[in-house]
């Protein structure tokens, strides 16, 4: 008999937490270290319902969901029925050495870097981002990103329609990026995850804005075709800066693929993420302009 089929049975003959009161309050205590519940339960791959009713107070776990339990927040089951006051020092002396355990070590790392909310807030909005076609070349690329913030971290949306609107392509490739931004050393970072296919990540470096009002970011972004040899690549960008708020279905109308010559893309633009080099330069450099 499984661990929560046994729940139900005990739960429906009225066997409840009246023995044991303790263990729902340091349930949620212990829980209340982590992520969220939903993190917990699916860590533990266990039913969102049934942890509730642990939570709630209205059943105790079963044998076989009581050592799941244990085994998850290595604690034993005499620990998670102390008294709410000593399980609390518990619970503070296991997470105090070892920090949050529903953060990823990458995650950790994003947290020990400086802040910099105060600076990045300026750069928060809706931006055309123009560079070369990763996946077509002699093609320019103009993307819709933006920057904007979720409680304590700077994040990005990048859309890409990779099709000529000037030819009336009829081979249409729509990609979303999702990313993170941190301002690191006079320079923002940005590392996106393409979300539809999963198959690319992208790294792009942008030089931060001098001027009193933001208008234009120079850089360098490096990816792979998105949709051919997944070739590794990198190409100066510039990001055009729209505004806080913009209509959407109007911008996105202005994003696609382009002839190097398009009149449609400002020809200051296609200068600056041309990717000509020099004689002495041995790599492909950004530019600040």
């Amino acid at each position: 008999m499984n661990g929560t089929l046994l729940d139900n049975i005990l739960a429906h003959f009225g066997w409840c937490m009246t023995s044991k009161p303790n263990f729902a309050v340091n349930l949620r205590l212990v829980c209340d270290q982590y992520r969220s519940v939903a993190h917990v339960c699916r860590s533990m791959e266990m039913n969102r319902q049934q942890f509730n009713k642990y939570l709630s107070g209205k059943i105790y776990p079963s044998k076989h969901n009581l050592n799941r339990v244990c085994h998850f927040f290595k604690l034993t089951e005499e620990q998670l029925n102390l008294q709410p006051s000593a399980f609390g020092q518990v619970v503070a002396e296991i997470f105090q050495s070892k920090g949050d355990p529903g953060v990823s070590e990458i995650e950790k790392a994003i947290d020990s870097l400086p802040n910099s909310l105060e600076v990045l807030a300026r750069y928060e909005g809706f931006y055309y981002s123009h560079f070369h076609a990763l996946g077509f070349p002699g093609c320019l690329v103009r993307s819709l990103v933006q920057i904007y913030r979720y409680q304590d971290r700077f994040y990005t949306r990048n859309t890409e329609h990779l099709w000529n609107k000037e030819k009336e392509d009829t081979h249409r490739h729509r990609f979303k990026y999702k990313g993170i931004a941190m301002y690191l050393g006079d320079r923002i970072f940005i590392t996106e995850i393409e979300m539809l296919t999963k198959s690319a990540v992208c790294h792009t470096i942008l030089f931060p804005s001098y001027r009193n009002v933001v208008d234009t970011l120079s850089g360098i972004t490096t990816g792979v075709g998105s949709i051919n040899s997944h070739m590794p690549k990198s190409t100066r960008v510039e990001y055009q800066f729209l505004g806080k708020q913009v209509d959407l279905k109007d911008r996105l109308r202005g994003c696609g693929i382009f002839d190097l010559d398009s009149e449609l893309i400002d020809s200051s633009i296609r200068t600056r993420i041309n990717n000509e080099m020099t004689d002495q330069d041995y790599m492909l450099t950004a530019r600040d302009f």
